[in-house]
């Protein structure tokens, strides 16, 4: 193995690459972690409910675009319903390697060279991609590889000429959109407006086909919230946003200045290092890497995208890692550059350390993050049996949008399956029990408690079902 790494060829990059993304997939049996079940949950209600078009949670409207949950919806009914989280996370997964895919297209376009290539869809499949986010069920990987094959498409068409990319670039960004949130077009707009600085790119971006696709996917964002969704999703990015800044204070601001860029650093970890001693000690002497494309590199363009699509979320209070993930790809390619123009003795100290990142992705996926969720997270599908086996007979609501409370009631609802999902209580119910975040004296009787990890769960009740409860405690006594 030492030998073959000593002097990476494509293929052997390639074979790490697939070792890597073959690594998302044994993190599949995991419980729930952290709001997994956000769209497990709203995907089974969608599957029950026959809506397509508005998501639901608890039986409340949830203002995210249906994206995902159309594509879980055909892997769970493959599967089974009862492994309906395996099914997101497969899409996840999937949506990982395939932007690694991308990145590799993208830049092999820009360079002409397989092995930087490869190279940069590897360091794109470490860090936090291989480690976390690249198979967390949430639509943040999804989301990323429409944003960025779109930004891609367009990049490649103003390159080569062939802007009949352009449409498939306007189809991938709507795919984007409707993935998760309208700021897919602020990513694909600041990496459009930093390819029309080059005179070369504007020739091939401004003729009448360009301008029409993106015309096309203007209309389609509009057609969407006029006709199929009237409206009901259009303000939920603004509100997150207002809500974010009225809460924050002056300490969040100054907070966010220096450790968001550091978070960013260290989630490329260990080839991020390697970048900033290449930056700091410059090229490796006698190593030279024979790519005569490399003095053309668009570094400016890629740089400029990116460090404009940053300073938004640097600057901005309450700002998540997981809200920059469609710039991870760009940073992938910034990272592999810097290491690539400084020889091929850094480089191959880079390809040593992400093979043995993708070690410790294996150990920890398979016998570490196990132990750590069965000891300090609780036992979310034991909960959620025990709680149907307590309320059966009786209606069964929820209130708790925590963690937790979320992968309880994504676990009571495939085991309920194909019964309907636990919703929202009604505004008037007199008879049954409800899950919440805290002991809610206004919402019920405290019928039971459960901890787990940090959090607990209380099972309220009303009515009947007290009296059920107590005489079911009593026989147990």
């Amino acid at each position: 193995m030492i030998s073959i790494l000593s002097s990476p060829s494509a293929k052997t990059l390639w074979w790490l690459y697939a070792l890597a993304a073959a690594s998302l997939l044994a993190t599949l049996p995991l419980p729930y972690v952290g709001e997994e079940a956000v769209y497990t949950i709203t995907t089974l209600e969608m599957w029950a409910n026959r809506e397509y078009f508005l998501t639901t949670l608890y039986g409340t409207l949830y203002p995210r675009p249906p994206f995902l949950n159309w594509l879980v919806i055909p892997v769970a009914n493959l599967i089974g319903w009862e492994h309906v989280l395996q099914a997101s996370r497969l899409i996840t997964a999937a949506s990982t390697a395939a932007t690694g895919l991308v990145l590799a297209w993208l830049t092999a376009n820009l360079t002409g060279n397989r092995i930087w290539a490869a190279f940069a869809a590897l360091v794109y499949l470490s860090g936090d991609v291989l480690f976390y986010r690249g198979w967390l069920a949430y639509a943040d990987s999804l989301f990323t590889l429409c944003v960025f094959a779109a930004i891609a498409c367009t990049w490649v068409a103003a390159q080569t000429g062939r802007t009949w990319l352009i449409w498939i670039g306007m189809a991938a960004l709507t795919c984007g959109f409707l993935a998760k949130v309208q700021t897919a077009y602020l990513f694909y707009g600041v990496a459009l407006i930093a390819l029309l600085t080059r005179g070369d790119y504007r020739r091939a971006l401004l003729r009448p086909s360009p301008i029409l696709a993106h015309v096309a996917g203007a209309a389609v964002f509009i057609l969407w919230h006029v006709y199929f969704t009237r409206g009901t999703q259009s303000s939920g990015t603004v509100v997150d946003i207002v809500l974010k800044i009225q809460t924050a204070g002056l300490a969040n601001y100054l907070n966010q200045l220096w450790t968001f860029p550091l978070e960013t650093f260290l989630r490329f970890l260990p080839v991020s290092v390697i970048a900033a001693w290449c930056w700091y000690r410059g090229r490796s002497p006698g190593q030279q890497h024979p790519v005569a494309a490399s003095a053309a590199f668009p570094v400016v363009v890629l740089v400029g995208m990116t460090a404009i699509n940053f300073l938004p979320y640097w600057l901005g209070p309450q700002s998540h890692i997981r809200y920059i993930m469609p710039l991870y790809p760009l940073i992938a390619l910034i990272i592999a550059w810097m290491i690539w123009q400084a020889g091929a003795l850094r480089m191959r100290t880079a390809v040593h350390w992400l093979a043995a990142a993708i070690v410790l992705k294996y150990v920890l996926a398979l016998w570490v993050f196990p132990l750590y969720q069965e000891k300090y997270r609780g036992n979310y599908a034991a909960t959620a049996r025990d709680i149907l086996e307590k309320t059966r007979g009786f209606p069964l609501y929820v209130t708790d949008v925590s963690a937790s409370g979320l992968s309880v009631a994504a676990n009571i609802d495939t085991l309920r399956f194909p019964d309907k999902p636990i919703l929202w209580p009604p505004a008037k119910w007199d008879n049954g029990y409800v899950l919440s975040y805290t002991a809610n004296p206004e919402l019920g009787q405290a019928s039971h408690r459960y901890a787990l990890g940090g959090n607990d769960l209380y099972l309220l009740c009303r009515g009947a079902a007290c009296g059920a409860a107590q005489a079911a405690d009593g026989l147990r006594k």
